[in-house]
């Protein structure tokens, strides 16, 4: 009989990487544009590039940490 075994350790698929990457980066887009709208005035070439920035580092950010992220993030939210 064979015995298999269930390593712990593995680190999330490529599938699931991508879905945290992605969801990470709405989530951060959404933020931006939110904080933007809020401060700025007019929509500048300026304003786009940070809102792809932060949401780019969102998504890093998700993809990299998982759900420790958005426990994190909520805990944030929640002090704001």
């Amino acid at each position: 009989m064979q015995i298999i075994r269930m390593n712990a350790n593995l680190g999330p698929d490529s599938s699931e990487k991508r879905l945290r990457f992605g969801c990470g980066f709405l989530f951060g887009a959404f933020v931006a544009f939110l904080i933007g709208l809020r401060e700025l005035e007019a929509f500048t070439g300026t304003f786009w590039t940070v809102v792809i920035g932060v949401a780019f580092i969102f998504g890093y950010c998700a993809m990299r940490q998982g759900d420790e992220f958005w426990h994190d993030l909520s805990q944030w939210f929640r002090w704001w």
